[in-house]
């Protein structure tokens, strides 16, 4: 389905796998969300009320999930709200301008798809090449929407689009150095013969 020999990861999916494979976390199977939440201390709860995180650096880290959500929404809802403890210093309070906050919601979007599908674990299901099929059965492993399936898999394929641009672009610039070179060469080539021959002594000097 998809060349993911060509994908470039981020810092932070660099940092986020690598915590995951440093805790055993190799496949979609072993995503339980506790487990997920327990790397970086975080504690998980499940209440009634609207769902969110709560936390003071370097002493608490919880994030209340309400409990009627179905396994995929809730899922969903936790990769979102990790990103808050784990990237940001303060909680989004009355005193957060509106600006700031977009920000903060724009890095947890990005967060959320990194750690709720992490790049590594596509792997195994490559051999897919249907892509409503592949979407599904990504779905299903990763127990996720598929409208955030979808988001995660259009990202990595307009990044591997663009690295594949980057990649024609770099090798048409060395094809052009390369060119420009050998016309430069020839040109010297070229004067070295003529003065050789201005400077030549005739035969019958």
């Amino acid at each position: 389905m998809i060349d993911l020999s060509l994908y470039r990861e981020t810092d932070l999916e660099k940092w986020i796998n690598h915590a995951y494979q440093e805790n055993s976390i190799h496949y979609a199977s072993d995503m339980d969300l506790d487990r997920i939440a327990a790397i970086w201390d975080v504690e998980i709860r499940t209440y009634t009320g609207p769902s969110f995180a709560e936390w003071k650096e370097e002493d608490y880290s919880f994030i209340f999930l309400n409990g009627y959500l179905s396994e995929e929404h809730r899922r969903e809802v936790f990769f979102h709200e990790l990103s808050h403890p784990l990237q940001h210093a303060g909680c989004q309070d009355g005193g957060m301008t509106l600006l700031f906050r977009e920000l903060q919601e724009t890095q947890a979007g990005l967060f959320q798809l990194y750690a709720s599908m992490p790049f590594y674990m596509l792997e195994e299901f490559k051999a897919i090449q249907d892509r409503s099929y592949y979407l599904k059965v990504l779905s299903e492993e990763f127990v996720l929407p598929l409208r955030i399936v979808e988001r995660r898999i259009d990202q990595i394929q307009r990044r591997i689009h663009q690295e594949r641009i980057d990649l024609q672009f770099k090798e048409r610039h060395a094809q052009q150095e390369t060119r420009s070179y050998s016309d430069v060469t020839r040109q010297l080539m070229e004067q070295l013969h003529r003065q050789l021959r201005k400077n030549q002594v005739p035969h019958n000097a």
